[in-house]
């Protein structure tokens, strides 16, 4: 079966059980109130129509003119009586609906202008249309005495109007709000419920029907009392004040029930007033359009209080939320936090199904950054928004006006979107752009899920205020890394200067010290030499006699002074010059173990000076060196010196020398007292050998030189001591191969 042909049968049912709705509540009316094909004093099809072209719109009037055609055949009338009356039904309903939506009616009946629009313009002037061309109809076609005509009016239409206040309400009650009959209640309301409904049936029972026997007005009753049909009354308002809608409905409606019946059986207080049945018809017309027009009007009004209440609620909770989000942004600059206790909180005040905020990354790329939704429906933060969904979203970035849609379903989609909805089971949607300085930042939306939502005019300027807070966030979140990156480079920056300020005082420092040791030790030194030559030349000149002879030793002495002094200048020019221009030293290929033979032997003078021994542990096949041999000759003087000036005589010394990762490795060991950790680590550093050992004199530039020496040759030096156990010098050599005559 074809979608067309769905809706051709669906709309065929639907015709056919409004006629059949419409026909049944005809024959129940009369055949109840036995009044043949006379008016009614409450007309049940009139309700019926109303709420039928209501709920499936126009389309369904010509079950409304079956229906009543086909009750006026049953009565056995004249088809100008059967199509007046089919076309003044229809045509009463069809302008009562028209004039409902002009109106803006809302079928819950929930505010005053629903009710009011109800009673006078659904109720009363569109009733106007059937009762006039009803009674004209029959007037034209003789079935009407013109002395019976405006009684038959009357009664028309008081009697369509009666039927639209009572079933139209009822109706529209079970169709939209069938759950709220059913609701559980606590039991206080229970018993609330119980009482009102026994006092209002116990009173219009007693009013309208026992004691209104014709027979008791003589006796006294109660109906001797003029107006005591409205005793219920009270009860009725009560009814429409604690259970609203529902309330009115059904208390109005036993009301009426139990008037008619009493008035129909020729007792009631409307019937002892009057003369006849007809007049007695007018009064309970009358009444029932009072009550039932009364008690709607009052549950109206509770409920608009009851909605001014919660909007005023919901205000000052709007104000509290914005107060408190302004409090959170000026206090707090996690963004994280502010948007998930927003969007948690909007969706509590608004009751939405799902609200989130969404940012707009790089690349048009899509990410919820805080979710809150009910906990039926799938989280957006569990999935990723597929990358062409910005394509087909763009204009909710790019435009400055909250997007509302309270049916999506009735939009027209990209399919992606469609997708994306069906998933996520979105049915309305309240979008509103971020947007900072022109910016598109990203969305603050509310979805509904259970089904279509109006969104109010409250609800949008809420989430644009809240908008306009994320965005101040957003703005200051930024502002504040801002500063934290300009903070990070200040500090970086102080940082680099302290760190170079601190090198610079480093290096003063060092210099300072270094000319402090400097000037000790040229002081030393040189007045140690030049003191010694003067104590030789006082002996000298303190000599009797113009000739003085000078022994040997004496003349040894004196040079041996004035070579220290020499050799002591050289040295500071010597590093001076090397600080500015690299060493340059003269290498040729070495036998190591000649060379250490050769030194033992030149050696030996001062050996047995200072009651100290030197051997030597080289092999046979170590390989030759590659090394210049005066530049190795200072490093062993050097270091032999040394080892002599700062150990007491009888010390052992040894020269060792391996291969070791292609170099060779010399080693100078002796049995003396050893140096400090700190001694050993400033040993070959210009200048700074005193400065760790004061009762240590001498500038410290031999072991700088031998640094120097070695490092020229390509290799490195370094010393292990232990105090109290001796010292090791050891430096490495390179092995000879074809090599240049000089290294720089």
């Amino acid at each position: 079966m074809t979608l067309v042909q769905r809706q051709l049968s669906s709309n065929l049912v639907k015709l056919a059980l409004v006629a059949l709705a419409y026909w049944s509540a005809g024959s129940l009316t009369l055949q109840w109130m036995k009044l043949g094909a006379e008016a009614s004093p409450l007309w049940l099809p009139a309700g019926i129509a109303l709420t039928a072209l209501l709920i499936y719109g126009e389309g369904i009037w010509l079950g409304i003119f079956l229906g009543d055609t086909f009750l006026m055949l049953t009565l056995g009338t004249g088809w100008g009586v059967i199509l007046s009356s089919a076309i003044g039904s229809t045509l009463s309903g069809i302008i009562g609906l028209k004039l409902l939506r002009w109106s803006e009616f809302s079928p819950r009946l929930s505010r005053i202008q629903d009710v009011t629009g109800l009673i006078f313009l659904a109720g009363m002037v569109s009733s106007l249309v059937n009762a006039t061309v009803d009674t004209l109809t029959q007037f034209i076609i003789g079935a009407l005495s013109w002395h019976n005509f405006s009684q038959k009016w009357w009664l028309l239409w008081l009697g369509d109007c009666s039927g639209i206040l009572v079933i139209t309400p009822f109706l529209l009650r079970l169709i939209f709000d069938n759950r709220g009959l059913l609701r559980q209640q606590s039991r206080e309301r229970m018993i609330e419920v119980a009482i009102c409904g026994g006092l209002l049936l116990g009173l219009s029972w007693l009013v309208f029907v026992h004691h209104g026997k014709p027979t008791l007005v003589l006796e006294g009753g109660l109906t001797n009392a003029q107006y005591l049909e409205y005793l219920p009354f009270p009860i009725v308002v009560w009814a429409a004040i604690r259970f609203q809608t529902w309330g009115a409905v059904l208390g109005s409606l036993l009301v009426s029930i139990l008037a008619i019946v009493g008035t129909l059986r020729g007792i009631g207080p409307f019937v002892i007033q009057t003369l006849n049945l007809t007049q007695a018809t007018f009064l309970l017309q009358f009444f029932i359009i009072i009550i039932n027009g009364t008690a709607l009007l009052l549950s109206a009004t509770v409920i608009e209080k009851q909605r001014t209440e919660k909007q005023l609620r919901v205000t000052l909770e709007r104000d509290r939320l914005l107060a408190e989000v302004s409090l959170r942004i000026r206090e707090s600059l996690d963004l994280k936090q502010i948007f998930q206790t927003t969007v948690a909180e909007i969706r509590q005040l608004i009751h939405a199904d799902r609200v989130f905020i969404a940012s707009l990354k790089d690349q048009g790329i899509i990410e919820v950054v805080a979710e809150s939704v009910n906990g039926f429906y799938p989280s957006l933060l569990e999935g990723s928004p597929r990358d062409d969904l910005f394509t087909d979203i763009q204009s909710l970035f790019n435009d400055y006006q909250p997007f509302i849609a309270s049916d999506l379903t009735e939009l027209e989609l990209p399919i992606v979107v469609e997708k994306y909805i069906k998933y996520y089971q979105v049915k309305a949607a309240l979008v509103v752009p971020l947007h900072l300085d022109g910016k598109p930042l990203g969305l603050l939306v509310a979805h509904q899920c259970c089904g279509i939502r109006y969104w109010q005019k409250s609800e949008v300027k809420l989430l644009e205020q809240l908008a306009t807070q994320m965005i101040i966030a957003i703005q200051q979140a930024q502002l504040y890394q801002q500063v934290q990156q300009l903070n990070s480079n200040l500090e970086k920056q102080v940082e680099e200067r302290t760190h170079q300020l601190q090198e610079k005082i480093q290096e003063v420092q060092e210099l300072y010290e270094m000319k402090a040791v400097f000037l000790q030790a040229v002081s030393h030194d040189l007045r140690t030499s030049i003191m010694g030559m003067l104590m030789l030349l006082n002996n000298l000149q303190n000599r009797p006699g113009d000739n003085l002879t000078l022994s040997r030793s004496i003349l040894e002495r004196m040079i041996n002074s004035s070579d220290r002094q020499l050799t002591l200048i050289n040295a500071l020019s010597e590093n001076h010059f090397s600080e500015e221009r690299h060493l340059v030293i003269h290498c040729q290929p070495l036998s190591l173990k000649d060379f250490i033979s050769q030194l033992i032997e030149d050696w030996q003078p001062l050996l047995l000076q200072n009651q100290a021994t030197l051997s030597s542990i080289i092999t046979d096949n170590l390989p030759p060196i590659y090394a210049d041999s005066e530049q190795l000759d200072q490093v062993f003087e050097h270091l032999l010196t040394n080892a002599f000036k700062h150990n007491p005589p009888g010390i052992n010394l040894t020269i060792e020398a391996t291969v070791n990762q292609g170099m060779v490795c010399c080693r100078l060991r002796d049995n003396g007292i050893g140096m400090e950790r700190q001694q050993c680590e400033q040993l070959f550093k210009l200048y700074l050998r005193s400065l760790h050992d004061r009762r240590r004199t001498g500038i410290g530039l031999g072991s700088y030189q031998c640094r120097q020496i070695i490092e020229a040759h390509g290799g490195t030096i370094g010393v292990n001591s232990t105090p109290g156990q001796g010292c090791e010098v050891w430096f490495t050599l390179p092995i000879a191969k074809s090599q240049p005559s000089a290294v720089s």
